[in-house]
């Protein structure tokens, strides 16, 4: 069900490479009818019109268990000024697709990519960061997690593409300046031994990547 909208010839866009995610659950239903966990990511910009989001597949494995379920898919969305100047952002929903096509899907969780998570000044558009984020709960996500908490961390590797190297630092500077955990939408830390700071990119991802 991937579905990519068209590439402008010209333009910056947001290459967004969906790796995983885990502890991914479904919210409480009184439906008699069974349901599975058969979840999918779907990418859009904020200042993108309606209809330009673009999706992956149904996880591979993907089972009635909250463990981890890996897609290891590339949607590639423009994005605008409204993106590079911090007025906007990227938003990734994660659903689970339903057993019957009169159902729709559910939502599992979402969150959003800033402009400050991509473009931190440090190294060339080009260059591959991967970023974890905790899921912001849907609007009626139900579960008995604190207000606004989703279940779920998604797992994502990205990188910008029709920037110039020297553009990072330009760019970054006329966002504004957000600090601790609120600069990011969810502004949910990922907890565990080996928790990763939300919104931030990993160290382990500092080597740019091959341009398009």
């Amino acid at each position: 069900m991937s579905t990519s909208p068209l590439r402008p010839k010209n333009g910056v866009e947001l290459e967004v490479t969906v790796l995983s995610a885990d502890s991914l659950r479904l919210p409480p239903s009184y439906s008699p009818l069974p349901r599975r966990l058969r979840p999918y990511v779907t990418v859009a910009s904020s200042d993108a019109p309606a209809g330009s989001a673009c999706s992956t597949a149904v996880a591979v494995g993907s089972g009635g268990g909250g463990g981890e379920h890996a897609w290891g898919d590339t949607l590639v969305v423009p994005v605008g000024a409204g993106f590079l100047e911090g007025r906007a952002h990227v938003h990734v929903s994660v659903l689970s697709e339903p057993a019957c096509r009169l159902v729709g899907a559910t939502p599992l969780g979402w969150c959003r990519i800033p402009v400050a998570d991509v473009l931190d000044g440090l190294r060339p558009p080009r260059a591959l960061r991967r970023l974890s984020y905790s899921l912001r709960c849907p609007r009626r996500c139900g579960g008995g997690g604190a207000p606004g908490r989703g279940h779920g961390v998604v797992h994502l590797a990205v990188r910008v593409l029709g920037l110039r190297d020297d553009a990072p630092a330009r760019t970054a500077a006329t966002a504004p300046v957000q600090r601790g955990w609120c600069r990011v939408a969810m502004g949910i830390p990922v907890s565990g031994a080996a928790s990763a700071v939300v919104g931030v990119p990993l160290s382990s991802w500092g080597a740019s990547a091959t341009s398009r």
